[in-house]
C-alpha cells in the first residue's frame, strides 16, 4: 500500500519521523508516514527543541545522546569553587577544568592553567597558583519545572502519542477521527488532549516495575475513546486522548512499549484488554505443575519475564480507566511527585558499558596529567565511576567483556545486571576512602581506564 502522511495525506516527500525526538532516547522508534518538511522538520522548531534543551541535564545524567551529533547536549550549571561562583555550560564529566578560562559570576576571579592566566594578566604577580584537587567544589544545576507543564511539552507528548498509535496500527494517510489531536500538534490550537496523572501510588508502582529513565507508553480503549499514557523518563505520566471515538481501521488497542536507556525495549500488543487477558491466561496454563497433598503447584524451568509484565500492565490500565482526577495544570501534588521522581533519577545509577566507557573517554584523555582525586568533592556520580575504574584496575582482569564486568559489579557492589544503585553520602564516602587509602591509586586508575578503553564486546 502506498505511503501517505498521517497529518495531511500527502504522498510526496515523506520521511521517517522519530516518534520520540532522537535527542531524548537511545531506543529510537519511527513512523514512516510523515511528510518531511511540514510535519517533521518544522516540529523541531515549533516545540521539540525547547523541550530537548530544557531536559539536557536529565539526558546527560541518563547517558542519552542524539545519534545525529558527536556530543551530549549541553546544560547550564553553577559551579562554586573555593567560595566563588562560576556559570558554565557543560557536556559531560571533564568540562570544568578542560583547558577553559573560568570567570566568576561577580567578575572578580578567573581560573585556568597557570600559563594561560599569566598570558592573560600580563603580570605574573597577579596570578596565584592553586591546587584544584584540594578546593571545595560544588555543582548546582537548575531544573526548569515549568517545561513539564508547557504548551511545547503538551504538543510534543501529543505528537508522540499520535505517531506511536498510528505506527502500531499501520495507519496510512489522514483520517478525520484524529482531527483534534492533529490540529493541536500542528497549530497549538483546539482542545488540549493532554492531562496529567496525579496518583502518587501509580508513580511508585511504575518506578518499581520499569528500568531507571525508561520511557513507557500504554494505549487502551476507555469509554469509546482511545487513550495513550506516556511516562517520559519516569517523571510525569501524561494521558493523551488520541481519538474520541475508536477508529474502525485500528485493530490494536491494547499496547505497551518500554524504551530503556541502554537502547533495549519491551513491546506488547493485542486487539483489546480482553484478548490480552485471554493470552495471559493461556500462558499460565502452559506452565508445568505438580500436585502434592491435593494442592497444585506451578513450576517454571525457564522463567518468562512476561508472566510478571502482563499483570503490571493490566493493573496500570485498569487504574488509568478508573481515575477521574487528572490535572490540566501544575499543582502542589504534581510538583511533589515531579520532585520525588527527579530525585530518584539524580540519586540512582545503573552501571552499564556505555556509561563507564563515556566516563573514561571524558576523563582519561590522551596526554592528561596523572589523576588526583579531590578529597573534598561531593560529585557522587564521578566518585562511583572512579571507583568502578579502580575496581577494574585493581583486579586481575586483563581483558574486559560484558560477563566479566557484571561479575565484578556483583562481587564488589552486590549488583546484578540492570540493577540500580542508590548512592548515598555514606556509600560515596566509603568509595572515596578505599581509593585514597591506596598510595598507588593513580596508576591503578590508569590501568583500569586502559582496560575499559579496549572493551569492545
Amino acid at each position: 500500500m502506498d505511503r501517505k502522511c498521517i497529518y495531511c495525506g500527502k504522498v510526496k516527500d515523506l520521511s521517517e519521523s522519530d516518534i520520540i525526538p532522537d535527542a531524548l532516547t537511545n531506543a529510537r522508534i519511527l513512523n514512516k508516514n510523515v511528510c518531511r518538511i511540514e510535519h517533521n522538520n518544522k516540529f523541531s522548531d515549533m516545540f521539540e527543541s525547547k523541550v530537548i534543551n530544557a531536559l539536557s541535564f536529565i539526558t546527560n545524567k541518563l547517558d542519552i545522546k542524539s545519534s545525529k551529533g558527536k556530543n551530549y547536549a549541553a546544560y547550564n550549571a553553577t559551579i562554586t569553587i573555593d567560595g566563588s561562583e562560576y556559570n558554565l555550560s557543560l557536556h559531560g564529566n571533564n568540562n570544568i577544568f578542560n583547558g577553559r578560562v573560568l570567570k566568576s559570576s561577580d567578575k572578580t576571579q578567573m581560573l585556568s592553567s597557570y600559563e594561560k592566566m599569566v598570558k592573560i594578566s600580563k603580570d605574573e604577580s597577579k596570578v596565584h597558583p592553586v591546587d584544584v584537587n584540594h578546593l571545595e567544589i560544588e555543582k548546582r544545576v537548575p531544573i526548569n519545572y515549568e517545561i513539564f507543564y508547557s504548551q511545547s511539552m503538551y504538543r510534543m507528548i501529543s505528537k508522540i502519542a499520535f505517531e506511536w498509535y498510528c505506527a502500531q496500527n499501520s495507519v496510512i494517510g489522514y483520517h478525520q477521527e484524529f482531527d483534534n489531536i492533529i490540529s493541536f500538534i500542528t497549530t497549538g490550537k483546539g482542545e488540549n488532549p493532554v492531562s496529567i496523572i496525579q496518583e502518587s501510588e501509580l508513580y511508585m508502582y511504575l518506578t518499581k516495575q520499569v528500568d531507571l529513565g525508561s520511557h513507557t507508553l500504554f494505549a487502551f480503549e476507555s469509554h469509546e475513546e482511545i487513550n495513550v499514557v506516556i511516562s517520559l523518563f519516569g517523571l510525569l505520566m501524561y494521558r493523551v486522548v488520541v481519538s474520541k471515538i475508536k477508529p474502525k481501521f485500528c485493530s490494536k488497542n491494547f499496547l505497551f512499549t518500554e524504551l530503556r536507556t541502554d537502547s533495549s525495549r519491551e513491546k506488547i500488543e493485542h486487539d483489546s484488554l480482553e484478548t490480552a487477558e485471554a493470552y495471559f491466561s493461556d500462558l499460565i496454563k502452559r506452565i508445568p505443575s505438580i500436585k502434592h497433598c491435593e494442592i497444585e503447584f506451578m513450576i517454571s524451568t525457564e522463567p518468562n519475564p512476561r508472566l510478571l509484565l502482563y499483570p503490571f500492565i493490566f493493573d496500570m490500565i485498569k487504574c488509568f480507566k478508573n481515575i477521574q482526577n487528572d490535572a490540566k495544570a501544575p499543582n502542589e501534588n504534581l510538583n511533589n511527585i515531579l520532585r520525588k521522581q527527579l530525585e530518584t533519577i539524580i540519586q540512582t545509577f545503573t552501571l552499564h558499558k556505555k556509561s563507564i566507557k563515556r566516563f573514561v573517554k571524558d576523563i582519561f584523555v590522551e596526554g592528561h596529567s596523572p589523576i588526583q582525586l579531590n578529597p573534598h568533592t561531593n560529585d557522587k556520580n564521578s566518585i562511583l565511576l572512579f571507583y568502578v575504574v579502580y575496581l577494574v584496575g585493581s583486579s586481575n582482569i586483563n581483558k574486559l567483556n560484558d560477563n566479566i564486568f557484571q561479575n565484578l559489579l556483583r562481587e564488589h557492589l552486590s549488583l546484578y545486571k540492570s540493577e540500580e544503585l542508590v548512592v548515598t553520602n555514606e556509600i560515596t564516602f566509603q568509595f572515596k576512602k578505599k581509593i585514597l587509602e591506596n598510595d598507588n591509586y593513580p596508576d591503578i586508575l590508569e590501568k583500569g581506564a586502559h582496560i575499559i578503553k579496549q572493551w569492545n564486546n
